[in-house]
């Protein structure tokens, strides 16, 4: 059974349990990792739950990472979640490098993130996540073949 993910003291969307694929690669993650990838996790569903353009999201493993879909309504390009393996105590969300995503979120948010090149955002497990930007980020990869701010 899923859980109610919550943002602050609103529950805003339904969080269904991890894929079985994806759940094993959350249990293998050190918990201070495990942690920020699921509440990143939790974003992206709480950012499809709001906007009905995105529809159901498809939960899968790509290059053996949590991965995440518009397979229905084909509105986005596939977001990732994964633990940087050369920064053991980072974890990030990834999107297609060869989109402009990245180049929209500097345009947005100059001194907010920390880009690994043109692949996606990382975060350190030590850092509390800028959840707004964080969640507009999300947007952009979710609905990035709609055409939007691009």
């Amino acid at each position: 059974m899923g859980k109610e993910a919550r943002m602050g003291t609103m529950a805003t969307a339904r969080l269904p349990d991890p894929a079985p694929p994806v759940a094993a690669y959350l249990a293998e993650c050190p918990p201070f990792i495990q942690e920020g990838l699921l509440g990143l996790r939790a974003l992206v569903y709480q950012v499809a739950a709001e906007d009905q353009r995105i529809g159901p999201l498809q939960e899968t493993l790509k290059w053996g990472e949590p991965s995440y879909l518009t397979e229905a309504t084909r509105s986005g390009t596939t977001l990732r979640l994964a633990v940087k393996k050369a920064l053991p105590e980072t974890y990030g969300l990834f999107f297609n490098c060869r989109t402009r995503i990245a180049e929209r979120i500097t345009d947005l948010y100059p001194n907010t993130f920390t880009l690994d090149g043109t692949r996606g955002l990382l975060f350190s497990a030590d850092r509390k996540l800028p959840t707004e930007e964080v969640k507009a980020c999300i947007s952009l990869v979710l609905t990035y073949r709609l055409g939007g701010l691009f």
